[in-house]
Order: structure tokens, then sequence, then C-alpha cells
């Protein structure tokens, strides 16, 4: 697991199978939908978070998925009291 805040840049990076910035469409960074969930899964601090993948759909840029990764963690912190 990784520790809050993570390095969303390496985390992506480990499934990303291109170069990328936070303008780069998700297809062109080579991150499919099963990397996209094991992303979430491994940013999220606790194992029983929940993560919403309907939030996917409104992802279309690395940087949006940051923002949705970085929701994940904000969410799961509030949830076990650590904000």
């Amino acid at each position: 697991m990784l520790t809050t805040p993570p390095d969303l840049d390496s985390a992506i990076a480990q499934y990303a199978t291109a170069d990328f910035d936070d303008s780069t469409l998700i297809q062109e960074a080579g991150l499919e939908s099963l990397s996209l969930l094991r992303l979430a899964v491994e940013v999220a601090a606790d194992e029983d978070t929940e993560i919403d993948a309907a939030g996917l759909v409104d992802v279309r840029t690395v940087g949006d998925l940051k923002v949705w990764l970085t929701g994940l963690v904000r969410n799961d912190a509030e949830e076990t009291g650590a904000a």
C-alpha cells in the first residue's frame, strides 16, 4: 500500500505503457480499465475502501485520473478519521 499522500506519478508510471504528463489522454498513456482499478486499489490506504468506478466515466486525462485518485485518498482518510 502507498502512504498518504501517494506519489501519483510513480504509481501511474507502474501501469502506463507510454510517457505521460497531466494532459496526456488515458489511452495514449496506455492505461486500460483494469490497470485503472488496480491503481485505485493500490492508492487506497485501506483495503476496505469502497472504490466508485462510476467516477472513472469522467476521467479522460492523466490529470483527471490524479484528481479522481486524490478523491479516493481523501474520502478514505475522512472515513478513518485521519483527515
